[in-house]
């Protein structure tokens, strides 16, 4: 549980980008949208709120879900029922906005208001149907297929028993696995959209530069800074069959995830204290926080318990991404982007610069249809409440920026949305 006060919220226009609001008929150009296919991780499964859910269409939004239907085409996903595996939500409390998730439920019992897991959510998944959004919550792009680090790595048990949230996709079983990849082969795609590899840096991010195992795959670390060589060749194996199947389509970019409300929000300004934390995994150095530091989300709960305010008690290395730890992710995010974007000119697919797009909002904000976004939490009007992932609205601006790619590249004509038509927070 999270307490975040009464906001207000005031945003300054820096910059504008109109939707336009035109009738015109959609001419797909160069491209062939017939069955578009979208590739990636949670921000393509359209996970919201720490959770993935569609009570209120959060999912029936996904930024590919959306592009479908600005294209006019058939496009299938693996929809959840309701609430899904739960997900946060605002109360009001005691004069206070407070950010109330399942496990503020489970572990005291005082929030019975508390969005759980949907009855439904056990046995979800039908692996049957032939799905156009293959986006898996959770996904690295290094574990979409053998070899290099990742030899011995059953995708059965990585995609289904420790990922819940591949669990619509047949991934075999431990004598004939079937990777991710394999379904890429077999999606028949006429066109794409890539946004795999965020978790490749994410990961080993949020867990504030640990490498520690999440889950016990043998060989596999899901918080691991994915290595540059098996990131691109993986990538290429991905472009190489779309590229094969005749298929065109996007690429997208890693955003620097040091941008992200998860990273900079908890600021020593915010704490207006001396906060002591534990720099590194593994060292044994204790120092007071500075300004090139990041203090991350997750360090408000352990900073209101008492923890990180004397030396003695320090916060722990995983809630904070100290500056060392800043560079390394941030020369890696630029590596990988450098290898998609060599990648996409190769196979004469278009880039979207999502790293490009987010900076442009970091540093000026943006105005789409009248509403305002800035990279702040919860105001800012793009991130949901977990600090990672976009809301509704925010998979709107995104599906736009993707279809500006497209028009631009490929010659087409996809209507933007209006994104002021689709939902925001919801404020108690």
């Amino acid at each position: 549980m999270k307490k975040i006060g009464i906001l207000i919220v005031v945003l300054t226009v820096f910059s504008c980008t109109k939707t336009q609001f035109d009738d015109y008929e959609n001419s797909s150009g160069d491209a062939d949208f017939s069955n578009y296919v979208a590739v990636g991780n949670s921000l393509t499964q359209g996970y919201q709120d720490g959770g993935l859910h569609n009570e209120n269409g959060q999912q029936d939004n996904s930024y590919p879900a959306i592009i479908a239907r600005q294209m006019g085409v058939s496009f299938i996903q693996p929809t959840i029922n309701g609430q899904g595996d739960s997900y946060m939500h605002l109360e009001y409390i005691d004069g206070e906005i407070e950010v109330i998730s399942a496990y503020d439920y489970d572990i005291t019992n005082n929030h019975p208001s508390a969005i759980v897991p949907d009855n439904s959510w056990i046995t979800w998944g039908d692996t049957t149907v032939k799905y156009n959004n293959l986006g898996i919550s959770g996904i690295k792009l290094v574990n979409c297929l053998s070899g290099g680090n990742n030899t011995a790595i059953n995708y059965n048990l990585l995609q289904t028993k420790y990922n819940v949230n591949g669990r619509f996709l047949n991934f075999g079983d431990e004598i004939n696995p079937i990777s991710y990849l394999d379904h890429v082969k077999r999606s028949n795609a006429t066109f794409f959209t890539n946004w795999l590899g965020n978790n490749d840096i994410l990961g080993w991010s949020t867990e504030g530069g640990d490498d520690d195992d999440v889950v016990a795959v043998p060989g596999l670390k899901l918080t691991e800074l994915s290595d540059l060589t098996e990131f691109r060749n993986k990538y290429d194996s991905i472009l190489t069959a779309f590229y094969n199947m005749g298929a065109k389509g996007v690429c997208a970019t890693l955003p620097d995830v040091t941008s992200i409300p998860y990273f900079n929000t908890v600021t020593l300004e915010a704490v207006d204290d001396d906060v002591w934390i534990r720099e590194g995994a593994d060292t044994t150095i204790v120092r007071l926080a500075t300004g090139e530091d990041l203090l991350l989300l997750t360090a408000s709960d352990e900073l209101a318990n008492g923890i990180g305010k004397i030396q003695s008690k320090p916060l722990p290395h995983t809630v904070v991404l100290d500056k060392d730890e800043i560079v390394i992710v941030q020369t890696r995010t630029n590596e990988i982007n450098n290898a998609i974007k060599s990648l996409a000119a190769q196979y004469g697919f278009a880039l979207a610069d999502m790293n490009r797009f987010m900076k442009t909002l970091t540093n000026t904000g943006l105005s789409f249809d009248g509403v305002d976004f800035a990279p702040t939490y919860i105001e800012g009007g793009l991130f949901s409440l977990d600090g990672v992932h976009p809301y509704t609205r925010g998979y709107a601006v995104i599906a736009n920026e993707f279809i500006r790619v497209i028009n631009e590249f490929y010659g087409s004509n996809i209507p933007t949305v209006v994104v002021g038509d689709y939902r925001g927070i919801t404020f108690p």
